[in-house]
């Protein structure tokens, strides 16, 4: 029973493996969705063409995987997602996408290499195989849902001092476009992130998006709320007539007020956060060596009695 189970399992997995090579071929016989890929590999070219970028054989592959999976109404906001995280190229949607099949296919192929190989019951590995492609499917989510909150709190700390730098570039007569250029040169090595979509700013104005919406699209990629707070702050104050130096100042004088309050308010929940690990496994240890000798002396005391 279970050398059947094991050879059903693996009959699953190289057919899937089979049906995406096949889906692959079949679709590079198809003389429009030939055509479609090469009007996508002519842009997405031209994009690597324009940053400097070489195309990536891995990628690419896991992009043609990617194309397994049908196309869903979700793709926008699946593509935010991964602007927030960082990735920003054309086809990075199919990669992720791409990463996800491919996780869920080898996670249980490995799963079944272990388990045939310690000899566990495959009664229960058929459980787990499933568990594991559910999980392989969900890996990269996880991964993109935990490289989003680094990104964020990297561009939240650094965001004060960027500020700072951009109220002494314009009181020193820069234009807000070459400011942020500045400011986006300087910070570079303390925050890349931010740095970079500094730089993607300076750039869109450049080609002739307003400056405005630059930065509104600046807080999108981002998501962060300070950025939302700022691009707020500069549309008042470019409507009102106010200067724009002491508007900068203000808003990084409150961000450091909120960031300290942040840390303070994290200092606080420390008690609470340490009472689990005090309770549940330093204090049983340190109970067992304070408390043990005694406990031994005791047994041998009542032992001799007897």
């Amino acid at each position: 029973m279970e050398t059947v189970t094991f050879s059903l399992l693996l009959f699953a997995a190289v057919s899937l493996a089979a049906y995406a090579v096949w889906s692959q071929v079949a679709t590079a016989r198809d003389p429009v969705a030939a055509r479609l890929r090469e009007i996508r590999a002519s842009h997405a070219v031209g994009a690597r063409a324009t940053f400097g970028e070489r195309p990536d054989p891995f990628l690419e592959a896991l992009a043609r995987l990617g194309g397994f999976l049908p196309a869903r109404e979700g793709r926008d906001v699946l593509r935010s997602g991964l602007v927030r995280a960082g990735y920003r190229r054309a086809e990075a949607v199919a990669v992720f996408l791409g990463c996800k099949v491919a996780c869920a296919v080898l996670v249980p192929i490995v799963w079944i290499g272990y388990a045939s190989a310690t000899g566990r019951p495959l009664g229960s590995a058929a459980v787990w195989t499933g568990i594991c492609a559910a999980v392989g499917f969900y890996l990269p989510s996880g991964f993109i849902s935990m490289r989003q909150k680094q990104r964020q709190t990297e561009i939240l700390f650094a965001l004060p001092d960027a500020l700072d730098l951009l109220v002494v570039c314009v009181e020193a007569g820069l234009g807000i476009a070459a400011a942020i250029q500045r400011v986006a040169d300087e910070i570079e090595l303390a925050s890349p992130a931010l740095s970079g979509e500094l730089a993607l700013v300076n750039q869109e104005m450049i080609a002739g998006v307003a400056r405005f919406d630059a930065l509104r699209g600046l807080a999108r990629r981002t998501g962060v709320d300070e950025l939302y707070g700022l691009v707020a702050m500069l549309i008042q104050t470019d409507r009102l007539g106010t200067s724009v130096a002491d508007a900068l100042r203000a808003h990084a004088q409150s961000m450091r007020t909120r960031r300290r309050q942040r840390a303070e308010l994290l200092a606080r929940q420390a008690g609470a956060k340490l009472a689990f690990p005090l309770v549940l496994l330093i204090l049983p240890a340190l109970l067992v060596v304070i408390l043990g000798p005694a406990a031994i002396q005791i047994t041998k005391a009542l032992i001799s009695g007897e």
